[in-house]
Order: C-alpha cells, then structure tokens, then sequence
C-alpha cells in the first residue's frame, strides 16, 4: 500500500508538469453534467489536497471542486451549472467588484494561457471574505483542442495579515529611529567585501599592516562604504543641511584617528564577524569634533545592509578628561610637596615649585621671586623663572611694589586677571606705564604670595600667557596650594641653614660621625649603604627587622638579594644615577623579604662621597608603608561611609517627620513624635562610633541589645498598630568592644535601607531578625515582608551592601549573603563567635 501511494503521489506530480498527463486529465474530467469526481484513488487525492482545486469543462462551468474549494468559497455551486468560479461574489484587491466571467480563470479559458501572478478576493454567503492567488491552466486534448481548465486557489489571508503586522511594525520601528536621540546609519559595505576578498585572493594575511602600508587602499576603502540611510538625529547631530548632504562619503566625518578604527571594522568583515563595537572620534560637517560610541551590525551575505547605531559621547569623554586632568594635578601637588619638603636646598625648593606651578596652571612661563637672607642677616632678591630664559628678564631688573604687584609682595592677597591690560591698577607707574619694550607679552595675569607660618613674606608665584582668559579659579586654588608647601619647604630650609651654621660651629667630625651612625641604629627605618658595584656595605637593625637578614647574612652581598627579579632593572638605574651624583627622593616601589614576601618601601637613595669629594657609594633608606597604604585605603573608605550615612540620615529623617505626619492629630503631636523619634535615632547612630559603643556596653555587651538599641529608632518610627513591626528573637551572646561598632553600623545599614527603600518604607512591612548559634558560629537572619515587590536584586550594588559586605568578610572573617525574594529581602550573616566576642 505504501509504495501505491508513492505512486500515485508521483502520477500526480506528472498531472501538474507533464503536457501528455495533463491531457489525460482533461479527458478524465469530460463528465456529463451532475458527475462528481470523487471515485477512484485519484479523486481521493484530490479531495485529501489541503489547497482549494477545482475544473471546468471548456465552457467554463464547473466540473469537480474539492472540499477545499467548498470551504474558501464558503457553500458548495451546482456542478455543471456554476461557471468559471464557485466563489459567492469576486472582488478585485482594491475592492472592486469582480464578475465571474472576467476573473482569472474566465481569462484563461478565454486566452487558451496559464494565468500567474494575480489576486483576487472571494466574499461568502455570511460576507466574510478571503484574499486568494489564483493558478488557472488551461486544459488540451491529444490533439489540441481546449477541453477546460484547472485551477488552484491560494488563501493569502495569513501572508496579508503577516505583511500588515511588517509593515506596522516597520512603521513603528522608523519612528523610533527618527525620534530617539542616537544616530542611525544603514551602510552598504558589499563593494568593501568585495575588496577584502582580493586582497585575500592576493595573499594578503594582516589587514593592519596592509593598511598601514597602503594609505591610498584605506582611503579606497572608505570611499567604497555607501550610506544608503540615515535617521533625522543623525542630521541634526552631524549639522547637516539635509539627508543628501550627509550621505555623500564618509569621509566628510572622518578624522584620522577614525580610520584606525575603520580597519578594525575591516578585520571584523575579514574574520566573518556580524557585530562590532567601539568607540571614536568623529567630526560634523561643520567641523566639530564628537567623541561616538558605536554598534555595527553587517547583515546579508556580503554585509550590503549594514546598520550603524552612534551615541554622542563627548560630554562623558569631556568629564572623564576633567577627572584625569584633576587628578594629574592632584598628583603633581602631592609629588612637588614630597619633593620640596624633603630638599633641603633652596634653589632646587624654588626651581620645583616654579616649573609645577607653571604647568598647572596652564601659563605660558612663571617666575618666583623670593627673599634671601645673607650670613650678616642682609636681605637679597633672587628669583626662579620656567618657560621662559633668563635673559627675558635680566634686563629689567627686579619689580617692584607698584599697584599690581603690591598685594603680593606684600602678602594681602592673590591677583587674578583675564586681561591685565584693562586692571584700574595697570600702567600707573613710570617710567614705562605698563610693560617694558620688549617684555614678554602677559594678557592673562596671577601672582599668588608665599607666606611663612611666621607671617613673614618669602616672596611671589608671578604667571603670565598671552592670551586672554587662561587663568581660572582652579589654577589659583593649585598654584595657592603649591605656594603654602613652598613656604614650609622654605622655611624648613632657612631653619636647616640655620641649624647647619651652629652645628658647623660646635661639633667635630667624630662626634657628627658617632651620632649618625646612633640615629642609623635606632631610627625605624632601614638604612643600607653600598658601592658603586652594589655591594652592601652596611646593615642597621631596621633593615633586620623589615629585610629578615642580619648584618652577617646581607653585608658582602649583592644589592639584587632585595629586589624581586622582575625590578632589577631599577637597581642599575639607581646605580646609574648616583654614579651621576643625583639624589633620588621617596622613590616607592616593592622589595623582597628573606621569607620571600613582598613589602612596599619609600626609598630615597643619596650619594656617599669619600674624603676627596668622589663618589664611592649609595646610602639607601628604605621606609615600610604597608600601614600607609592600608591607612589611605581606611581613610578613603572612611569618607565614602561618612557621606553615605550622611544621606542615610537625611533619607531616614524625612521619612520619620512623613510617618509623624500621617499619625499626628495636632503639630504639637506631631512634634512630640518627630523629637521622640529623632532622639532614639541619635542613640542607635551613636553605636557606630567606638566611644559611645563602649560608654553604652561597656567592654562586652549583649547580641540582642545591641541589636535593640540599634534598631529602635525604626520600631518607634514604624509603629502604626499596637504591636511592633520588627521582632528580634533568637539566641542571645556577648558581643567585645571591638565587634560593638561594626555591628552596629551593619544593622544601621540594612535597617536605613529598609527604611527607604523596603518593607519599612510602607506602613504594611514588617522586619525579623533571628539569631542563632550553630557550632561555632552565630547565624542572624533578617527578614523583610510587606514592603514594595521585588523583581529580583539591584542592577548595581549599593555602598550601604559593599561596606556591609566588606566588614563582614573582612573584620569578622565570616560571610553575608542577600536573598531577593518577590517578597521581600533576605540577609543571612555567618560570623565566627571568637571574633564576635572580640
């Protein structure tokens, strides 16, 4: 059976496409009038057919439909009778009415030719209608003679309805486009990958080298990129006079840094990949410069729909160079300050301070003069210039105390101007009214006074440039900065003068030597002398204490026994440097251990000179700022919890006066509970500092008070029924004076963000804490219900849930977990009980 409906499956393929068959079903449909074609396999086939069939005689009447056909048409037509087509009524797509006689197999019939690629609409006795494509093929007997025709009828419904919803979709979609701030391209890259694959053909095997090779091929390259489409943003973001405008090339906002990326596209092409992303400058046609993030997909088989999606990025960028441009400054300050307080000389303090004043704040040169005194207490002026040569100066001698330079001689004040040509004070006094002939052009003007801790006057920071409006309030807030390091650095060095000059006169060389070689012994930091060829020379018992080696293990050996293999390279610049006879200051890096661990050291590393003035050696001291580091770290830490608790405090405050309000019947109510609750407020913030922690419990205190005293500010502010809304139950343990504040500022933490953000911040929520001990661990549970429903955990971490975090891992050892359920959170800590107690 299943090889006889192989076969007639094949039979009728030949009906379909072979002339001689066809023929034969013309014959077989030669039936008198009222004859159904159903018997027989082949009628069968026929009827099973999911496609509306149906046949004419020559005539056009209607010979044999299938139930297919009946069920498009919507009722059966009288065989023999119904002619051209069974449909109720015919319309053509546009609504126009269609008679039978002129429909597609009418036309057939009438043209003796197959009839493709037209539609119709058939409407049915309950007025529905269904659009359908008609296939009518004549029909010929053996010797040609038309004997009716054939027809297939395609319901199109579901394909017009898929059509309509692209379309509306479509729609939608452009107006997105057009109205979202982000520009869209579509690119045709079809002509570019047909380039890259003859440069492939040509045995070309790295796109970066080829281009960087061939400018002229990259530029080809980019000419054959064709923008066929852009969104309306893209015009008003590239300011483009129109659409045609911008859709030229896309050389017109490319810059050069541009086409390091665009072979980067390239080699995405190259290696098969359909997205890229990256970011870039561009330019407008205008010639503005736009800092892009940018998303490319290629689509098509040789990327010839390719879309681009670009987001203006340059106020971000613009921000970013702001930070880095602050934070080099920043740098640069804390350098010229470890530097100048560390020198003792007087000219390298003024020389530092005047080339890092002048390259911060943007002057075009700078100079510092500043007051000497002489061995016979005489003053002197001597200045320090950057930018600028020493002869641009000489001629015109020192200036004096006139109108303009009066307020910083003598240490009144800071002058800031955009255009010193247009201050009251300028060009009053003669004989040049105004600047020397000659004299290098100052527009943009400021002088910032270096004034001692004593009050006394050392000098002035003078800076110009010839444009106007260089100098802002954050180049004086800098060079202000600079100058208060460089009045200590100089007063420092008056008073090391000073020191120097007595003990000049009152000691002898063995007692200097005796008493350097107590402080090397007994300072805390390690000091080691060498030669030239890095041989330790000498060992003081810091360095035992912060190296591991003794005197007899490390003197005779090579330096390199303290520095880690990948640093040696250090080493032979220092010895470079001070062959050199340069002084190095608080040089940081990491040395080696004997146990072979790593410790973060200062060095600063100066020159040791023999008895006739050469250089013989290095004398190295090497300061431990681990603790350092980790204090930076604390303080850092310490200034991000001080500000978020700051705004916790603020958050939870607004949200006690609005619970206040709602329950209050009279202000004076309203005032009692809003005092009430504050001050419970202040008791459980004073938990979080160690003083009152330890005042309020003593050197031991219980779990559950803690946890009490802690939280009752939001029992109190979130009481609106009779019962309270958060139940502490569980086991019950001491707590040591060092756990006290931690603790207390976790709970702080999570209840604070209840409050603003969960169950507390709804007059419905409610809050458990359990407490239990298991094995040896203290295991606390806090559990919220009743708040707003969560659909999962934050996008990002909170600094609340980081410091949580972190202190639990970090001070107690033990671990924090967070559950965000539709209900509510849930936050499981795990702490060891011996660090609890502590």
């Amino acid at each position: 059976m299943a090889d006889a409906s192989v076969a007639a499956v094949r039979d009728f393929e030949r009906l379909i496409n072979e002339p001689a068959t066809v023929q034969d079903m013309a014959k077989a449909l030669q039936l008198p009038p009222g004859t159904e074609l159903g018997d027989g396999y082949f009628g069968q086939l026929l009827q099973a057919l999911p496609t509306a069939v149906y046949a004419t005689d020559a005539e056009g009447r209607i010979v044999f439909y299938n139930e297919a056909a009946a069920a498009l048409w919507g009722y059966r037509p009288t065989l023999g009778e119904s002619a051209f087509c069974g449909s109720w009524k015919l319309y053509w797509p546009d609504g126009t009415p269609l008679p039978h006689d002129e429909c597609p197999m009418a036309l057939a019939l009438k043209t003796k030719q197959a009839v493709r690629g037209m539609e119709a609409v058939a409407e049915r006795p309950d007025g529905t209608r269904v659009p359908f494509v008609p296939h009518p093929t004549p029909l010929f007997d053996a010797a040609g003679i038309l004997v009716g025709a054939v027809n297939m009828l395609v319901d199109i419904s579901d394909q017009q309805q898929i059509e309509q919803r692209l379309r509306e979709s479509e729609t939608r979609y452009r107006s997105i486009v057009d109205n979202v701030s982000v520009a869209f391209w579509e690119e045709d890259f079809s002509a570019v990958v047909e380039m890259l694959v003859g440069l492939r053909a040509q045995g070309v095997n790295d796109l970066h080298d080829y281009f960087q090779a061939h400018p002229d091929q990259l530029a080809e390259a980019i000419r054959r990129v064709r923008v066929v489409d852009a969104n309306d943003f893209t015009i008003e973001l590239f300011e483009a006079d129109g659409k045609q405008t911008l859709l030229r090339s896309l050389s017109d906002v490319f810059l050069p840094e541009t086409e390091l990326i665009f072979i980067d596209e390239l080699v995405a092409l190259w290696e098969g990949r359909r997205r890229f992303t990256g970011e870039t400058v561009l330019r407008t046609l205008k010639g503005k410069r736009l800092d892009v993030m940018f998303t490319m997909v290629f689509e098509g088989e040789r990327a010839e729909r390719t879309l681009v999606s670009i987001l203006d990025i340059s106020a971000r960028k613009a921000a970013e160079r702001a930070v880095l441009a602050q934070t080099y400054r920043l740098e640069k300050l804390n350098r010229v300050a470890r530097a100048i307080s560390s020198d003792l000389q007087l000219d390298h303090i003024v020389q530092t301070v005047t080339d890092a004043a002048t390259e911060l704040s943007g002057a075009r040169f700078g100079a510092f003069f500043y007051n000497v005194i002489d061995a016979q207490g005489g003053h002197y002026q001597l200045y320090a210039l950057s930018g600028a040569p020493r002869a641009a100066f000489e001629r015109f001698g020192m200036p004096r105390a006139t109108a303009i330079f009066a307020p910083t001689f003598r240490g009144t004040g800071i002058v800031r101007s955009a255009d010193i040509r247009r201050d009251p004070r300028y060009g009053k006094n003669v004989p040049h009214h105004g600047m020397p002939v000659g004299h290098l052009p100052v527009v943009s003007y400021l002088a910032v006074p270096v004034i001692s801790r004593s009050g006394e006057v050392h000098g002035g920071l003078f800076f110009g440039h010839d444009h106007p409006g260089v100098f802002t309030r954050d180049s004086e807030d800098i060079v202000a900065a600079i100058a208060a390091h460089a009045a200590i650095a100089l007063d420092n060095a008056r008073l090391l003068q000073s020191a120097q000059a007595e003990a000049t006169f009152r000691r002898r060389a063995d007692e200097a030597s005796q008493r350097l070689a107590a402080i090397v012994e007994s300072t805390d930091d390690a000091i080691i002398s060498k030669n030239l060829d890095g041989i330790i020379t000498s060992w003081n018992r810091s360095a035992q204490r912060l190296f591991g080696y003794t005197p007899g293990e490390a003197i005779g050996q090579s330096i390199m026994l303290l520095i880690p293999p990948d640093r040696h390279d250090e080493e032979l610049t220092i010895l470079s440097r001070i062959r050199r006879g340069e002084h190095l200051d608080h040089y940081e890096t990491i040395r080696r251990r004997k146990d072979g661990s790593l410790v973060e050291v200062s060095l600063t590393v100066s020159p040791v000179r023999d008895a006739d003035g050469r250089i013989a050696g290095a004398s190295k001291i090497a300061r431990d700022i681990t603790d350092r580091r980790r204090a930076e770290e604390q303080q850092e830490l310490l200034v991000r919890e001080m500000s978020h608790r700051i705004k916790n405090l603020f958050a939870v405050t607004n949200s006690v006066v609005a619970l206040s309000a709602r329950s209050a019947r009279t202000p004076q109510d309203m005032a009692t509970a809003v005092q009430g609750r504050l001050s419970a407020l202040t008791r459980a913030h004073d938990l979080v500092r160690p003083s009152q922690a330890q005042q309020r419990f003593g050197q031991h205190a219980s779990l559950q008070a803690i946890i009490r005293t802690t939280l009752s500010p939001y029992v109190e502010a979130a009481r609106s029924t009779l019962h309270d809304r958060i139940d502490i139950s569980g086991t019950d343990v001491p707590v040591g004076s060092t756990a006290i504040t931690s603790l207390a500022l976790i709970l702080h933490e999570f209840a604070t963000n209840a409050a603003k953000y969960g169950a507390l911040s709804l007059s419905t929520g409610s809050v458990t804490v359990d407490c239990t001990v298991v094995g040896d661990d203290m295991l606390m549970t806090w559990q919220e219900r009743g708040g707003p429903p969560l659909a999962g955990p934050p996008e990002s971490e909170g600094f609340g849930g980081q410091l949580a975090r972190r202190m639990v891992a970090g001070q107690f050892d033990g671990e924090a977990t967070w559950d965000w359920q539709p209900e509510g959170v849930v936050i499981r800590l795990s702490i060891p009980l011996a660090r609890l107690a502590t």
